[in-house]
């Protein structure tokens, strides 16, 4: 038992010492497509993400790292957009301002390279990442006229892909981070009935963030 635990713990600190770890905050930005939408049109919402990161550095290629994380993302009420109904007291058209948010988690895994070992004049650490993500949460369809009620909730998911790039560099012995990321999802809206609605098109989601690695 004790060979056991000790060829665990070997093992477990060759992995970590080959790893390095990140947390970063920032900014989000997504689109939920037109035909999800009541407004028949597509809605950019923005928002906050906050998110950690595992990089595995033992690959064996220089300056090529496997990345997997994750993060929580929270998109505030978007610009409110005119939706035409049907009055049912008065039988009139009317319009009435709906937006949208969002919050979801999503998952993420891809591979990182270090373009130092291609330009090791740079003044700082850069590097370029290619990602697949999965992320899960809920969408929020509501009207700003607080004597309204009239706000609905749907399950969303999607899967996505892209690549990003940033850059690393040291402030008073911390080592920072900064970068941006572009993926494209498609989106899919479940209701409380169960049924499932999925976006006609992928749609950009962008992301600007900082943090700090360990």
């Amino acid at each position: 038992m004790k060979k056991v635990f000790a060829t665990l713990l070997v093992g477990m600190l060759a992995v970590f010492s080959f790893a390095a770890f990140e947390v970063t905050g920032g900014y989000t930005n997504a689109t939920l497509d037109e035909s999800l939408t009541v407004v028949q049109s597509d809605v950019t919402m923005h928002g906050i993400s906050f998110g950690a990161n595992y990089l595995f550095e033992g690959l064996g290629i220089e300056g090529g790292a496997l990345l997997v994380g994750g993060s929580f993302d929270y998109y505030f009420p978007s610009e409110d957009k005119d939706v035409y109904v049907i009055d049912e007291v008065t039988g009139e058209t009317v319009s009435v301002p709906m937006n949208f948010s969002q919050t979801s988690f999503s998952v993420n895994g891809g591979y990182r390279q270090s373009l130092n070992v291609f330009f090791p004049d740079l003044a700082v650490g850069m590097y370029v990442q290619g990602l697949f993500n999965y992320s899960f949460g809920t969408v929020t369809a509501g009207t700003s006229v607080e004597s309204l009620n009239l706000e609905e909730e749907a399950d969303s998911s999607s899967w996505g892909f892209g690549g990003g790039a940033g850059a690393s560099f040291v402030v008073q012995n911390l080592d920072m981070n900064v970068g941006a990321d572009l993926l494209f999802e498609k989106v899919t809206l479940t209701d409380f009935e169960g049924t499932d609605y999925e976006a006609n098109q992928w749609k950009p989601k962008f992301k600007i963030h900082a943090g700090l690695q360990f």
